[in-house]
């Protein structure tokens, strides 16, 4: 987390921060403060999600490697 710019850091937080009905006022909300449809937001989610997963799979490597 600490690799990302600390816009995408505090989206992703709060993208995945509530549960069932409060979840999605949330997401509403985040996208209505960014200027964005909730497609747009999803995306964007995505992407850092994608990012992030990348990152723990290069560091769980580089441990692997490291290990052998």
């Amino acid at each position: 987390m600490q690799d990302l710019n600390a816009d995408s850091r505090e989206l992703i937080v709060q993208y995945y921060q509530e549960e069932k009905k409060a979840k999605i006022d949330t997401r509403r909300k985040l996208a209505a403060d960014l200027g964005i449809d909730l497609n747009a937001l999803r995306v964007r989610a995505h992407r850092i999600r994608f990012a992030l997963q990348r990152c723990v799979s290069e560091c769980l490597a580089k441990e692997t490697s490291e290990q052998s």
